[in-house]
């Protein structure tokens, strides 16, 4: 790549990369999370220091950001073993402010004052005025209170377990970190067995004798974090101590073990499952993208293709009909178009009924009249479903009945009609699968090859959209923005996923990109098939142009009666007509009709009988045309019109157990 070339690389995908970026923004300021009401946690710390008396000291550090926030609050709700929290002091470490205790419950607390108070819900509720109504940034505040009762002692351990936060926690914490201090150092480390409970990514651990760890990273709001210390060196004795006069060491770790393999083998499962899809769809892209790489490497399509431009022969005269051969004269393995052409292929396959004998048909001034002659035995299944429409129109057989009435059937009958007239469609389309004039496995390898630009692009464009959206999450206000959007946990769970999924999405692209150049060396219609397309174009050109050529022998009347039926389908109908009118001049006059030649010849006196008796250009096969054609749309229009109407142990990670009932439940959030 030139220098020149580089820049403009450079320039056209910094131009497309400022772009996103600035539709991101805007779609952040549109959804109003940019500046919305609430708070957000940077960290979150405890200290938890347990007395020997049987009380807990815990101090709380929030660094928290405020947004349009006049008031924080942290409750608790008591169960009846816990309704005495006290010395509570709430401190601004911004400012260096302790903040003034009141003894009301305000909604809004005053500004520099908190409550600590059980308040009219049943919690326990410490308050604090913050003075941020009006304003957003960070904060740092530090509550400090004593918790009574906090120890239970079992003759064989004693036992601190503590709700930290429940379920009803409104504020999302990107990183927990607590100590937990015990009244002494015990004999052993081994004495004391901790457990933790929440988020699958927390740890914790003991760090020494008397000192627990633990640390949660993106604590969701609406998530419970608990923690549980167990010694079984006994080292409480004061008067909260809550005595307990049986043993419980083993049934607690029994509890523990058996929450602790519950989420275990539920996560190694998932992650098992995911590990084999990923190993498997990435083999699977690598040796696609092999073998798609080897198509692309052949010459061509490997079809052999004629310069035929006139062909006299109707291809499979005997088994042809009119829905195939338009089927394969329309074919583009771009994607076929039969819309607009469902009358044209009606209006042929019901000369060809005429043709065959199982239908009459009679023009009287200008309307076509049809009878039922015979049934449908030896019908190939497209022609099949034009006689039941015919049938469905009038059901009584050598009885007559206008044309006109195919579109009282559409109407009385809309799902029957348009049923019948995609069973023509469909198949024709099987028949020529069954004939191998089309590959259908090729079909849909074309398809793919087809979209797959459109696919590879798409992922690129989604996956740099996303990227661009991750470096302005980098900035503190939008990174804010996204926690309110996405959860506090997003960013980081996108980029280990992003990591993980890198290679599958390489493999994926380069399959997608190799695919898209496959495109011209796959033949959907094949050798025999090509031919017989080739065969049906050169009979339509022929048929068009009959009276420019120089023939030596002009094709017979029963022929043309073949022509006329192919013709229809290919929507040349008058165009041939006019041929014939060159070659055959007699038939255009009235008395060349006599009642021999027009049971020899019905195709040819219905298709002739406008050009003879009118001069204003009234076709009977367009006659026809129009019925199919507005029956058709009448069906789709009942059918829409009716369907509108119709009704209708020692250490570790968290597990995801807990919720012990006689721990407190706690919460936390703004307002």
């Amino acid at each position: 790549m030139s220098k020149k070339e580089t820049k403009n690389f450079i320039k056209k995908n910094l131009k497309k990369f400022l772009t996103m970026a600035i539709v991101i923004m805007i779609l952040i300021l549109i959804s109003g999370n940019l500046f919305v009401k609430s708070q957000i946690m940077d960290t979150l710390e405890y200290n938890i220091t347990l007395n020997e008396d049987g009380s807990a000291t815990i101090v709380e550090t929030w660094d928290v950001y405020v947004s349009h926030t006049n008031t924080l609050f942290r409750n608790f709700k008591k169960l009846n073993k816990y309704d005495n929290i006290v010395d509570v002091k709430v401190k601004d470490l911004t400012s260096g402010t302790n903040l003034k205790q009141i003894y009301e419950e305000m909604y809004h607390v005053t500004t520099d004052c908190f409550y600590a108070l059980t308040v009219s819900s049943g919690k326990f509720e410490i308050a604090w005025g913050t003075g941020m109504e009006n304003k957003m940034g960070k904060r740092t505040y530090q509550i400090t209170y004593t918790v009574i009762d906090a120890i239970n002692s079992y003759n064989d351990c004693d036992e601190f377990y503590w709700k930290l936060l429940d379920e009803s926690n409104g504020i999302p914490v990107k990183k927990v970190t607590g100590t937990i201090t015990m009244p002494r150092k015990a004999e052993k480390k081994e004495d004391l067995k901790i457990w933790g409970h929440g988020p699958l990514n927390g740890k914790i651990e003991v760090t020494s004798n008397d000192k627990i760890r633990f640390e949660v990273n993106n604590l969701e709001q609406g998530r419970m974090l608990e923690v549980r210390a167990v010694t079984t060196d006994k080292m409480f004795s004061g008067d909260y101590v809550q005595i307990k006069n049986y043993s419980k060491l083993q049934s607690i770790i029994d509890e523990e073990t058996k929450w602790a393999e519950e989420s275990n083998n539920e996560t190694e499962t998932l992650y098992e499952a995911l590990i084999v899809l990923y190993i498997i769809g990435s083999i699977i892209n690598i040796i696609q993208s092999m073998k798609l790489y080897k198509i692309t490497k052949r010459k061509d399509d490997g079809i052999i293709h004629r310069d035929l431009k006139y062909y006299r022969d109707i291809p499979r005269e005997n088994s042809s009909t009119p829905p195939e051969a338009n089927y394969l004269y329309y074919f583009d393995k771009n994607g076929t178009d039969l819309a607009g052409k469902q009358a044209n292929l009606v209006s042929a396959v019901i000369l060809n009924l005429a043709h065959k004998g199982y239908i009459k048909l009679r023009t009287v001034e200008k309307s076509v009249y049809v009878s039922i002659l015979k049934k449908p035995d030896g019908l190939n299944d497209d022609e099949k479903a034009v006689y039941n429409i015919l049938k469905g129109a009038h059901s009584k057989e050598n009885e007559e009945f206008e044309i006109d009435e195919i579109n009282k059937f559409a109407k009385k009958d809309y799902y029957k009609y348009s049923e019948l007239i995609n069973k023509m469609i469909n198949e024709a389309r099987e028949s020529i699968y069954k004939q191998n004039l089309v590959d259908k496995g090729n079909q849909k390898a074309y398809l793919k090859a087809k979209n797959a630009n459109g696919i590879y692009s798409f992922i690129l464009g989604t996956l740099e959209f996303l990227i661009v959206g991750l470096l302005i999450g980098l900035i503190p206000l939008f990174d804010r923005a996204y926690i309110n959007m996405f959860g506090v946990g997003f960013k980081e769970a996108f980029i280990m996923n992003l990591v993980i999924l890198i290679p599958f999405i390489v493999t994926l692209l380069i399959k997608l990109k190799i695919r898209s150049k496959t495109q011209p060396k796959i033949a959907v219609l094949t050798q025999k098939g090509t031919e017989e397309q080739e065969e049906w174009k050169g009979l339509a050109n022929y048929m068009k142009d009959f009276s420019l050529l120089d023939e030596r022998e002009i094709p017979e009347l029963e022929l043309w009666e073949k022509y006329l039926v192919f013709a229809t389908s290919f929507g040349i109908a008058d165009k041939v007509i006019e041929q014939m009118k060159a070659k055959y001049p007699e038939v255009f006059v009235e008395e060349y009709w006599k009642d021999e030649n027009v049971q020899k010849y019905q195709i040819i006196n219905f298709a002739t009988s406008g050009a003879i008796y009118y001069t204003d250009g009234y076709s009977p096969i367009k006659t026809l045309s129009h019925n199919a054609s507005k029956a058709y749309s009448t069906s789709l229009s009942e059918i829409a019109s009716h369907a509108s109407s119709s009704g209708s142990g020692g250490g570790g990670g968290f597990s995801g157990g807990g919720r012990w009932p006689e721990a407190v439940e706690a919460g936390m959030g703004g307002r």
